[in-house]
């Protein structure tokens, strides 16, 4: 790959180079001190600088060996993401220490549980190291390492907001408990309480979700059914190393194209007939390689993974907007309750299908307050807890919701490039994106929100992004606009196809 890329080009990659070593000498310099202030309170500052030494050693070979073995020379964007993932990690490392020091110093004493703490941390971070390693040893060297540190940095702050969030919902269970049963007795049962939450939610949410297939309407089919699309898959799927999947076609005429299974041998490829009928021979086989790609690639096992903070927040707002709901309401009756005039658009307000959940349930919001002072008196307390929760919880569904989009936006990145590097044809693929985009852009609203449950999962949104929720010549208007990009920006799980097809096109000039 060539590293001229216009005027200026040398000295743009001088610049690189030396912010890539400056940043690498940065990192081994904060690995050395915090390795000697852990090992100083955990073990005793004898053996401090040795450790630290060590340890600081690992950062400048990894770094080291990622820009020996990478094509080209360090980018600006590579230092960039470095320097993100040496904070995330570092903030890492902090939580946790505070989480064992917090969750050890009532019943152990400071010093007992700094040294606990210090020990803890530094065991994990030996274990992020040696993984760290293998991982940047295991990896190809024509990998795009950009990419690489982008999903290292998203995958961290989300493990970040996962601590965050549990230890938010600890403290709240800690102060109750404390009132309850004292501070030593409080600490292990709010553990309890957070631990048996996580689980309760998480259980709840995973097994609630209806199948992807039954959300597409999708029918699984036979080799001799479709016996073209199936030879084709069967041959991409062995290209890519994949078992072959089950095939299902939707009779939808929204362009979906999608892979859904946790494990590579339970997949089911799924295809519209907007999808099959639009495409191109050819072009159907580079979507077919994109998808089969996220499963080479174990996309949807990382994905339900990292989507855990997601699934907690969003599983405890339900329930606490639920509770907010009855405490601020009255109960009613749903054949006396009448709908309004008009029903307001989902996409007219933004966050409101997200944050409030869909129509039935803001409804509640616009009932009266109940009459009864004194039971209102008795419920004060429980209304702000259950105000407090929801608060931290969509704060919490909020960040994570958007570092899982980037992380999202990363995988279908690295799934163009496999399908490019099977099929050998970015044009394929780009006339692909171009053709389902364009069939996207033709579906009326009203069709297309239909299959919004399965957007995220499509080799497209299926959603119209593009659409203005507002007046642009009202001050409200350009408000709401504002607002609805800034939704756009942050929480689209897929690239720009603008800057999908961008990339396309250059590596298909690479390739001639």
């Amino acid at each position: 790959m060539s590293t001229e890329t216009g005027w200026g080009s040398p000295v743009v990659n001088v610049v690189s180079v030396a912010a890539y070593a400056l940043t690498t000498i940065g990192v081994a310099a904060i690995g050395w001190f915090v390795t000697v202030f852990l090992w100083g309170i955990a073990i005793g500052p004898d053996s401090a600088l040795a450790a630290a030494t060590a340890i600081a050693v690992v950062p400048v070979l990894a770094l080291g060996y990622v820009a020996v073995s990478m094509e080209g020379s360090p980018t600006l964007s590579m230092a960039a993401y470095v320097i993100c993932l040496a904070g995330a990690a570092a903030a890492f490392l902090a939580a946790v220490w505070a989480t064992v020091f917090l969750f050890v110093v009532i019943p152990l004493g400071f010093d007992t549980a700094a040294t606990a703490a210090g020990l803890v941390t530094l065991a994990l971070a030996a274990a992020v190291a040696a993984v760290s390693v293998a991982a940047v040893t295991a990896v190809g060297k024509s990998t795009d390492w950009t990419l690489v540190f982008r999903m290292a940095v998203a995958i961290l702050l989300l493990v970040l907001i996962t601590i965050g969030f549990l230890a938010a919902i600890w403290l709240v269970a800690f102060v109750l408990s404390t009132l309850l049963v004292g501070p030593v007795l409080g600490v292990y049962v709010a553990g309890g309480i957070t631990v048996l939450a996580t689980v309760v939610l998480g259980y709840h949410e995973y097994t609630q979700v209806e199948s992807i297939e039954q959300r597409a309407d999708a029918t699984p089919t036979s080799a001799a059914d479709l016996p073209g699309i199936h030879a084709t898959t069967t041959k991409v799927a062995t290209q890519l190393g994949v078992p072959m999947p089950t095939i299902a076609i939707s009779e939808t005429h929204a362009p979906e194209a999608m892979v859904v299974g946790f494990r590579p041998s339970d997949t089911h490829l799924i295809l519209s007939y907007g999808a099959v009928t639009a495409l191109t021979d050819a072009e159907l086989e580079a979507v077919i390689a994109h998808e089969l790609a996220h499963v080479a690639n174990r996309d949807a096992m990382v994905m339900t993974a990292v989507s855990a903070p997601v699934v907690l927040a969003d599983g405890l707002r339900a329930r606490v907007r639920d509770d907010l709901l009855l405490h601020g309401g009255r109960e009613w009756d749903e054949d006396e309750w009448k709908p309004p005039a008009e029903t307001p658009d989902p996409d007219g307000e933004w966050g409101d299908d997200e944050i409030f959940g869909p129509d039935d349930e803001w409804r509640a919001m616009t009932l009266s307050p109940n009459s009864d002072d004194d039971d209102n008196a008795n419920e004060s307390d429980g209304w702000l807890l259950s105000l407090v929760l929801f608060i931290i919880a969509t704060v919490a569904w909020l960040i994570s919701r958007a570092i899982t989009a980037v992380l999202s936006r990363a995988r279908e990145t690295a799934a163009d490039r496999t399908a490019v590097e099977v099929t050998g044809s970015p044009a394929a693929l780009a006339g692909a994106l171009r053709a389902l985009d364009d069939r996207i852009t033709q579906m009326p609203t009203r069709d297309l929100r239909e299959v919004a449950s399965v957007s995220s999962l499509s080799i497209l949104p299926l959603e119209p992004m593009a659409t203005d929720p507002g007046d642009p010549d009202s001050v409200l208007g350009r408000a709401r606009n504002r607002l609805h990009r800034l939704r756009v920006r942050l929480f689209r799980s897929h690239p720009p196809t603008e800057q999908r097809l961008a990339e396309l096109e250059a590596l298909e000039r690479e390739r001639r």
